[in-house]
């Protein structure tokens, strides 16, 4: 195979290194050399042909197989990943009870650590849908019900609070992970939230913790233990608006920033990119942006002195706070509400001379 020297395969189940790179090269089953590259199939006498996460001596009772396409071509199959291979994670080729395990790149032996979990703030509100889990390295998926756990004061782990998916929500490199409360905890009146009331209750404690043994892609090293400790404020139960932004005023002919801070916190992500100032004659302002105080405030430095007499402030109305909430809608809201009309929320900045 073309770069074969940038394929680690391992072991068959019950056979040899060298009986599995037998099979790969006899033409059999052809293992990807790219992230991008498929696995195919040569000869499809069998429907029993998946591709799962893990060494062979994980798979692969009581795991889900990757996601993606399969297409019949002549005699076998090609099957391409929905997400890309990921260098230094191990993966295993289950075909007709045989397994071809296979490993991209080489293998990064670095331990890996949770970075940062947002909300970054000492006090979130209690409806708050989503959290962040960042990671110094690619991390190995299904093991984030097991791993990550809400635990409140007295030590007492609420086990009903995030919603589990069939497939992590993982960014591309799984670096980052996104963690889902469940919503009907958060949404009053729903039968999940009057069972067994909120996850996060205003005024008391919990943590967010990351178990220990959690493993990089490469499955060599584990996570140490990280926990998040945190108080619960009130609920955010009103739509955002700019108008009650406290919002710098740069002078003129300088390159000063402009800082808004925010009445609440909103969501990391969207901060990033939902926001966008445009000069008196509506052109975009290039610069660089910082989300600072725990998601609170966002902080613009133009590459180029500010001209003209005002700046436009132009927020995406999709941009959620913390709690879901964006600029047209409630996440928990009446029934029979009707979203507030447009797709932007502007606010006017006059340049000080």
């Amino acid at each position: 195979m073309r770069g074969a020297h940038r394929l680690m395969i391992s072991a068959l189940c019950a056979a040899s290194i060298s009986g599995s790179a037998a099979l790969a090269n006899e033409g059999s089953v052809i293992l990807p050399e790219q992230p991008a590259d498929p696995v195919i199939l040569i000869s499809a006498s069998t429907d029993e042909f998946r591709v799962y996460v893990g060494t062979p001596d994980e798979c692969c009772a009581g795991r889900s197989p990757l996601a993606g396409r399969y297409e019949h071509q002549g005699q076998g199959v090609r099957f391409t990943p929905a997400f890309d291979f990921v260098e230094g994670q191990t993966y295993t080729v289950l075909s007709d009870g045989v397994l071809t395990a296979f490993t991209l790149g080489k293998a990064d032996l670095t331990a890996p650590e949770v970075v940062a979990i947002y909300p970054s703030g000492d006090a979130i509100p209690e409806n708050t849908l989503r959290f962040y889990i960042h990671f110094s390295a690619p991390m190995q998926p299904h093991l984030a019900a097991d791993k990550i756990k809400l635990i409140n004061a007295n030590g007492v782990e609420d086990t009903a609070a995030f919603m589990t998916f069939k497939q992590e929500l993982w960014n591309a490199d799984r670096t980052r992970l996104t963690l889902l409360m469940d919503p009907g905890r958060i949404k009053r009146g729903v039968a999940q939230n009057r069972e067994l009331g909120p996850a996060l209750e205003e005024g008391r404690s919990y943590s967010l913790v990351v178990d220990s043994g959690w493993p990089s892609v490469t499955g060599v090293e584990k996570t140490m233990r990280f926990e998040k400790a945190f108080q619960v404020s009130a609920p955010l139960r009103t739509l955002p608006n700019p108008e009650q932004w406290d919002v710098s005023s740069p002078g003129m002919i300088t390159r000063e920033p402009l800082v808004i801070t925010f009445d609440r916190p909103f969501d990391q992500l969207g901060l990033a990119t939902a926001i966008t100032l445009l000069d008196s004659d509506g052109r975009i302002i290039d610069g660089q942006v910082q989300i600072e105080r725990n998601q609170t405030q966002w902080r613009f430095e133009p590459r180029n002195p500010w001209t003209g007499g005002h700046i436009e402030v132009v927020v995406d109305a999709q941009l959620e706070d913390v709690a879901g909430n964006n600029f047209r809608d409630l996440l928990d809201h009446a029934l029979g509400t009707e979203a507030t009309p447009g797709n932007m929320a502007m606010r006017r900045v006059e340049l000080t001379r």
